[in-house]
């Protein structure tokens, strides 16, 4: 009977310990839940106030490019050539970084900063960022941004391999071409392999939930009154926005795995044509080093003579050259428009 007795109570109290393990299941899920989504408001606030701190700069007007939108920041002067400026990869502050270059040649041209999927306050995108998709992006968004043709593409690093298709497979949309130190294409461009995918599966988890908002702060409340892109704390403080903004995302990540072949789809496009360009070699410059010597004369000057009518001029310094010596840069720009 004892034995019985105790059967029929272990019966009964097996429910209640699944009731318990599973409301208790339940309300740690909904506590997660709650948190899930409090946290997801919170990096959707910061988001909408980090846009119209930047629209009071002057920094964030986005356009459509096809279901996303692109980051399209002009300024200067509106009737003269339109320089439309490209990045390099993983470059999100174009628009803060290159001012010092910029500044000098706004006074007489408009100068155009488009962000591609992924970058500053541009939208991220799960669309594969091929050449062909990021070239008809810019290409959208600046129409529907009411820039018209022909520009001048200024394109820097990777950014050279979209001028590069841009201007061989749409030469009507280009009236010349600025390449900072770009990528120097070949038949096998990156032979050893590819930039390194720096975005993990994770990394844009912790994006795309939020999570990542808590660990940086925010930009409004160091920033000076009445300050605007001249002030140094408040440049560097708009710099700092829109590179935490974009921090690990989809469309980056595909850059990044498509960078060999975008760069051979770039180099079997090209249509050699007499649209002028310039390339500013700074990291291969070196006239007494023997391997810059070989590299340009074996990869770089080829690939120029491919794209036609592009001269070379050589300007040692950093691979951000456009940083390092802007007044130069700006002065070789200036030449080349004189050209068109």
């Amino acid at each position: 009977m004892a034995a019985g007795f105790e059967k029929k109570q272990t019966d009964k109290t097996r429910p209640r310990i699944f009731r318990t393990a599973a409301i208790t299941a339940a309300f740690i899920a909904g506590i997660l839940l709650i948190s899930s989504a409090g946290i997801k408001i919170y990096d959707l606030v910061r988001r909408t106030e980090e846009r119209k701190i930047a629209s009071e700069f002057g920094i964030y007007d986005p356009a459509d490019a096809g279901g996303h939108s692109l980051n399209v920041v002009t300024y200067g002067n509106e009737n003269g050539h339109t320089i439309v400026f490209l990045s390099g990869l993983g470059i999100e502050d174009m628009c803060i970084t290159y001012r010092d270059m910029t500044d000098i040649l706004a006074g007489e041209n408009r100068i155009v900063f488009i962000d591609r999927a992924g970058y500053g306050l541009s939208d991220d995108s799960l669309t594969p960022m091929t050449v062909k998709q990021i070239v008809d992006e810019y290409r959208k968004a600046l129409d529907n941004s009411g820039i018209k043709g022909p520009v001048i593409l200024a394109a820097h690093s990777l950014g050279g391999v979209y001028a590069t298709y841009w201007e061989s497979v749409y030469p009507g949309d280009v009236e010349a071409v600025v390449l900072f130190d770009s990528t120097q294409l070949e038949e096998e461009t990156f032979p050893k392999g590819k930039p390194e995918n720096k975005h993990s599966l994770p990394e844009i988890l912790l994006n795309k939930t939020g999570l990542y908002r808590l660990s940086i702060a925010g930009v409004s409340a160091d920033l000076p009154a009445n300050a605007d892109l001249q002030d140094e704390e408040a440049a560097q403080a708009m710099s700092y926005l829109m590179s935490t903004s974009s921090l690990w995302n989809f469309a980056m990540d595909s850059e990044y795995d498509l960078i060999r072949d975008n760069c051979k789809t770039t180099w079997d496009s090209i249509v050699t044509n007499d649209i002028p360009k310039i390339y500013i070699c700074a990291s291969w410059a070196s006239e007494t080093e023997q391997k810059y010597i070989d590299a340009r004369n074996n990869i770089l000057i080829p690939y120029l003579q491919k794209m036609g009518n592009c001269e070379l001029k050589l300007l040692p310094g950093s691979h951000l050259i456009y940083e390092q010596r802007p007044e130069e840069c700006a002065d070789l720009i200036k030449e080349l428009i004189k050209k068109i």
